[in-house]
């Protein structure tokens, strides 16, 4: 945890990659802001258990309760997990970030998931990960190819942001259609860059972010143009 517990919670979901140090850059930068709350998802780093989407919903669903209204944010992985909260339990999501989203992972991850299940994506994902053996990246990699979304967008109610990179090649194309789904929704793509942006640009994505979450409408890159 990180910043004033008066202030307003920002919790915060990793991807499949690194767990809560994922955010080392949102740490620094937007504390002084929010109470950010950043755990390990089961499976990860310091967290027990399988890797599962559920698994993580259920157990950040206890962090929700606890800090109720929050600002939900999911990368990647995360935000399948967001997304699920965030449909769920709608009286307790002030507003919600999708990072580096796509709507259907088994059709826009194809590749991706099939060098994560050869014995190469295992020594990739071994140097970069918080994932503990092989047998737990197979674990998200099946978890991750069940998710569709389809069902789930239209039932969030909090207003959402829709973050991806222009060099996401995986899931810069689901971000109008995932932004179409929801009620509510502002989709911003952030030029130079993929889809590690929370640290690949973390002062862009702090800028984009906090205003968002603020309500100002203002979304400032400090290093460029986008695109909402």
């Amino acid at each position: 945890m990180r910043g004033d517990p008066t202030r307003p919670t920002l919790i915060l979901l990793h991807g499949g990659g690194a767990a809560s140090r994922t955010w080392k850059h949102q740490f620094s930068g937007l504390a002084d802001r929010f109470h950010l709350v950043a755990p390990d998802l089961p499976g990860f780093g310091r967290s027990p258990g399988a890797v599962s989407i559920g698994g993580s919903a259920a157990a950040v669903g206890t962090l929700v309760d606890r800090y109720a209204p929050v600002h939900l944010c999911g990368f990647s992985m995360g935000a399948f997990v967001a997304a699920r909260l965030a449909a769920e339990r709608p009286e307790a999501i002030t507003r919600l970030v999708l990072c580096a989203a796509d709507i259907k992972p088994a059709d826009s991850e194809r590749r991706q998931m099939r060098f994560f299940r050869s014995r190469r994506g295992w020594w990739f994902m071994k140097a970069v990960s918080d994932l503990p053996a092989r047998s737990a990246l197979l674990e998200m990699v099946n978890e991750v190819e069940r998710v569709d979304l389809t069902d789930v967008l239209p039932h969030i109610q909090a207003p959402t942001l829709v973050l991806c990179g222009r060099r996401d090649r995986a899931c810069l194309a689901d971000v109008r259609p995932i932004a179409d789904l929801l009620p509510n929704a502002t989709a911003v793509v952030v030029p130079h860059t993929g889809h590690m942006l929370p640290v690949t640009r973390a002062k862009a994505f702090n800028a984009i972010v906090s205003g968002f979450l603020a309500g100002t409408g203002e979304f400032d890159d400090p290093r460029g143009s986008m695109s909402q």
